[in-house]
């Protein structure tokens, strides 16, 4: 049975919305197709933003920029051989009104995350320029700040891949990278950290105190937080410039540090994590387990997971500070892990990327490494998995499957970033390259 006329010409204009309303995104988006006065009904912010909504897409409305951010085919190589470039433009000279905001932002979306599944990105040039392998970097969508063993500091702007810009002044290793705001903070195989402004190259402070490297750092609200091989955490306040507390229990090497809130957790070479509370300088919890180094933790305000080369992952109260589940499978040390509220996700010398649920079971076994996992990233589309031999492998977590392998090379990986767009790997060889991918 067809339907011969414009349904919409004969009801209420507040009938036809609660009638619009029961259709999902691709229902809304066929019913556009049939004439341009459905075109224009269904052209609304209120229906997309719904499916946004239902997507989890809402924060590239007020915080991102998926509208404005430009491709970067011109400067980069397709490697895929499918551009992985939106193009929606409503022509000149019709009747037809400009696509709303949020189908806008429900469209660009859904092909970034087409981009990520089906492996369309581009490479941009690689980046060369230290002399000595990558050892630290972060990055804040705009530039990237590199540190390597040949005692330098690299600033990349990531609209043309060049480097705007090489600091020295550090006397050691480059460890650890932070960047905040206009600043970048630095830790140092020298004890220093240092803070340096990235538009000058200019060391504006430095925090003198650890006894050796200073391998992590981590900003929470005005507090800086550092570790490393002197077996101490150290509280120093950004607005006061003050060392605030000096955190003593590990009777070796700190490895990995996590904050969150007014707490930080650190695991050691001691085998043991603790929980500590920035505000007072205090020890919270003293938590006991595991039988190698503690390798890698995450940590919220309910529960702290964590890996060792024991080839176990835990996860702990951070209430008790007790151990509740034990994630026993690997054959190999962990050597990374990430979370969110559906799973856990571990990554191992064994090759594998295993999949557990927050009661300590496993879900999944993921193969498809050669070599040790080193990286993984989680968010709501994808896990996102790096390793040696240069791969890096997209895995619908919720099913359980390969999405794609992005990237092969014959080489190691050991530093890797993540946001909606972007890949950055860094190789532990000499010398140190970063590369980066981009899916937009």
């Amino acid at each position: 049975m067809t339907l011969g006329f414009d349904f919409t010409q004969f009801l209420p204009v507040e009938l036809t919305d609660t009638i619009l309303k029961t259709f999902n995104a691709r229902d809304l988006s066929t019913f556009q197709c049939v004439c341009i006065n459905w075109r224009e009904f269904g052209n609304s912010d209120e229906f997309w933003f719904r499916f946004c909504a239902e997507e989890h897409f809402v924060h590239y409305g007020p915080t991102d920029n998926i509208l404005r951010e430009k491709s970067y085919s011109q400067r980069t190589t397709n490697v895929s051989g499918n551009s992985p470039i939106f193009d929606l433009k409503v022509p000149e000279n019709t009747r037809l009104s400009p696509i709303c905001k949020w189908k806008h932002i429900f469209l660009r979306r859904n092909h970034l995350n087409a981009n990520w599944r089906k492996g369309r990105y581009f490479v941009a040039p690689a980046l060369k320029g230290h002399t000595d392998k990558v050892t630290a970097f972060d990055c804040d969508g705009n530039v990237i700040i590199s540190g390597s063993e040949d005692k330098t500091l690299r600033v990349w702007d990531l609209s043309n891949f060049q480097c705007i810009r090489r600091i020295s002044g550090h006397s050691d290793s480059v460890t650890s990278i932070k960047i905040v705001g206009n600043q970048v903070i630095t830790g140092c195989g020298d004890s220093m950290i240092r803070v340096i402004n990235i538009a000058t190259g200019k060391m504006t402070l430095t925090f003198i105190g650890h006894g050796g490297s200073v391998d992590h750092l981590r900003v929470s609200g005005s507090q800086l937080v550092s570790a490393g091989t002197d077996r101490t955490v150290r509280v120093w306040s950004l607005e006061s410039k003050e060392l605030k507390h000096i955190l003593r229990v590990h009777t070796d090497e700190i490895e990995c540090l996590s904050t969150h809130g007014i707490l930080a957790v650190t695991g050691s070479w001691d085998n043991t994590l603790v929980l500590w509370n920035l505000k007072t300088g205090q020890c919270v919890h003293h938590c006991i387990g595991h039988n190698e180094v503690v390798t890698c933790c995450q940590f919220d305000s309910k529960r702290i997971v964590s890996g060792s080369a024991d080839g176990d992952a835990r996860i702990w109260s951070c209430l008790t500070g007790l151990c509740l589940h034990v994630l026993s499978g690997h054959e190999g040390e962990v050597y990374c892990l990430v979370y969110n509220e559906k799973i856990i996700a571990t990554g191992s010398s064994d090759s594998t990327v295993r999949m557990w649920t927050h009661e300590g079971k496993l879900l999944r076994t993921l193969q498809e490494h050669m070599g040790v996992v080193r990286c993984l990233h989680i968010n709501e589309d994808r896990l996102v998995s790096g390793g040696d031999q240069m791969m890096v492998v997209v895995w619908d977590y919720k099913k359980g499957k390969k999405m794609t392998v992005l990237h092969r090379h014959p080489s190691k990986l050991h530093l890797m970033w993540i946001s909606d767009t972007k890949l950055i790997t860094a190789s532990p060889e000499k010398t140190g390259n970063l590369t980066v991918l981009s899916f937009w």
